[in-house]
């Protein structure tokens, strides 16, 4: 046994003396050293109950080891103060202990490093497989999803289409094309999608070639359709229903929806459509019909400032844009000839003192104005009509009559008129009072005598045989007619030839040239016959109200119903500013005065 060092401190705490070559990584005994090897330094209790190791001074007991705890906080072995076997024993134990732990710490540790040396290993395994799969071919990941965008672009590009939304309501189509009636709206709807196909193509970037039109119109039908007769630009609102049905059976994507009475409905469904499709990709374009309204402003405001929906967006211009409209940054469209640059005027001209305005043409609405019902004159027609009253003398002074078969002969088909130029009904006035000419009637028979003009034409003028009767100031009066609404209507599309029927006979017809574009060949029954003279009267005949042929089949002064609201109440007709019967033609005095027989022009 080895005693304690003379100057050592028996109060300090002194490891034990192991040396270096005994002790593993973490610094505890290896299991290889003896226990009386590595314990010999031990020696017993001295008086003062101090422990003296070989080597090291003597340190007291009660501060190495206090319950098995150092001074310090590190664990140590309880020991019995007394140094017996017991306590070396129990020291022993613990030591073992704590070396299985270290043991199987040790072999936990190794363990899991040959399991992530094994991870690492593998990883640098597919690591290089991934770059030898990439220098020779392209991913599979990099192939799935090139052919994933190649579908995607597909399935975008494919049904690509434009929207036409227009308020039917404030954007109407021209007259021309609404007093054609159904086939006005197939016209109509024709000419709006040819034009929207060609501006797409030489303004839009980056337009597919095949795409769509698309066309939805909003209207009050009923509503419309009153007010257009109301302001003469029909003469019956069944025109109107004809010309929205013509329009959306012109294909399946145009429709002309009728939204009903109520008050900014037709807005309300613009904007519905307008947001739900703005920012739909496969919507390429918006034309957005809305010039006349300024409501729409509030809409559009929206994404005045956005330009990707700036490009979106073209506004149509019908008539002038409200000032608000105008201000915003949209590019705009004007569909040229295809809407009316005029709001619709319910208070039309006085058809007295107006210049004279455009014929009314109506072919498929069969109204007077249709052209091809009023054959062409092949003699030159002076600016002064022949039915003006400047060509008519005055109340009782007489002019030689010429003969039936004359110059006044008219020409006997109506197909002539595309042989030869159509010259108009009626003339402007070249000059003098306004109104034409009935100002200077008035002042050339302010001197003559009153005549009652209540007093009826006695029973002897009445004719039975070919006669003109003629009002007192010398123009021709036709004689009544009734009038069955449907079966009229029926024969005007029935497109017959009146001259061949009732007539002196068509003459392209006789002649078999074919010129004729009307039908000849069917057999009229005789209600037919009457009621296809109501269909020529509606007609202008050529010569007006000045008219010496017998057997003239057509109108000399409007048959139409009188106008009973705006300016024209009482003289206009319903067709208002659009008829094409001359001013004059209007509101005549229709008592007859006069009857001539063949045998007193003779």
């Amino acid at each position: 046994m080895l005693a304690p060092s003379a100057d050592s401190d028996p109060d300090l705490d002194i490891p034990l003396n192991f040396s270096m070559a005994s002790l593993d990584p973490i610094g505890t005994p290896r299991r290889s050293g003896s226990l009386a090897s590595s314990m010999n330094g031990l020696s017993a209790t001295n008086s003062n109950g101090n422990v003296h190791l070989a080597g090291l001074g003597g340190v007291s007991g009660s501060r190495f080891f206090s319950n098995g705890v150092r001074s310090n906080g590190v664990a140590t072995p309880p020991i019995e103060n007394n140094g017996s076997a017991a306590g070396l024993y129990q020291r022993f134990e613990w030591l073992k202990d704590k070396e299985s732990t270290k043991d199987k710490l040790t072999e936990e540790i190794l363990a899991r490093y040959a399991f992530l040396e094994g991870k690492h290993d593998e990883l640098l395994r597919q690591l290089e497989e991934e770059r030898s799969n990439r220098s020779t071919q392209p991913s599979n990941n990099e192939e799935m999803y090139r052919s994933y965008m190649h579908r995607m672009t597909e399935m975008l590009n494919r049904e690509a289409f434009m929207l036409i939304l227009i308020d039917g309501d404030g954007m109407v189509f021209n007259n021309v094309l609404l007093r054609l009636g159904e086939k006005g709206g197939q016209e109509a709807a024709k000419q709006l999608r040819n034009t929207v196909h060609e501006w797409a193509k030489t303004t839009l970037k980056d337009c597919p070639s095949d795409f769509k039109v698309v066309a939805r119109i909003y209207a009050n039908v009923n509503g419309l359709a009153e007010t257009c007769r109301r302001a003469g630009l029909v003469s019956s609102p069944e025109i109107i229903t004809d010309f929205v049905r013509g329009f959306t059976n012109s294909g399946d994507l145009f429709n002309f929806i009728d939204v009903g009475p109520s008050k900014d409905r037709a807005d309300f469904k613009m904007n519905a459509e307008f947001k739900l499709h703005i920012w739909n990709y496969q919507c390429r374009h918006i034309l957005f019909g809305c010039s006349h309204d300024n409501g729409f402003a509030r809409l559009l405001e929206g994404y005045a400032f956005d330009d990707e929906a700036r490009s979106r967006v073209t506004l149509l211009e019908g008539v002038k844009f409200e000032k608000e409209l105008a201000k915003l940054p949209f590019n705009k469209k004007k569909l040229d000839g295809l809407f009316r640059e005029s709001k619709i005027n319910l208070t039309p001209p006085d058809l007295l003192t107006d210049l004279p305005r455009d014929r009314h043409d109506s072919k498929n609405s069969f109204n007077p104005a249709s052209g091809v019902f009023t054959p062409a004159s092949r003699t030159p027609v002076p600016d002064t009509p022949l039915y003006s009253p400047k060509t008519l003398p005055p109340p009782g002074i007489t002019t030689p009559a010429p003969s039936v078969r004359g110059d006044l002969t008219r020409t006997n088909s109506i197909a002539s008129s595309t042989a030869v130029s159509d010259t108009p009904a009626v003339a402007a006035p070249t000059g003098g009072t306004r109104g034409g000419g009935w100002a200077n009637v008035a002042r050339a028979s302010a001197g003559l005598p009153l005549q009652d003009l209540t007093k009826k034409p006695s029973d002897a003028k009445i004719a039975t045989g070919p006669v003109i009767r003629q009002n007192k100031d010398g123009y021709r009066v036709d004689a009544h007619m009734e009038y069955h609404h449907d079966r009229v209507y029926e024969l005007k599309k029935m497109k017959y030839c009146n001259q061949h029927y009732i007539g002196r006979g068509c003459c392209h017809w006789n002649s078999g040239n074919g010129n004729c574009p009307h039908k000849h060949d069917t057999k009229l029954s005789k209600d037919d016959l009457k009621w296809l003279r109501v269909v020529a009267r509606e007609t202008v005949c050529k010569k007006g109200a000045s008219c010496l042929e017998f057997d003239c089949i057509y109108g000399h002064h409007c048959p139409y119903p009188k106008m009973t609201e705006g300016s024209l109440r009482g003289i206009g007709c319903i067709n208002g500013e659009s008829c094409r019967f001359a001013k004059e033609m209007h509101g005549m005095d229709t008592t007859v005065a006069t009857i001539l027989r063949p045998e007193d022009l003779e």
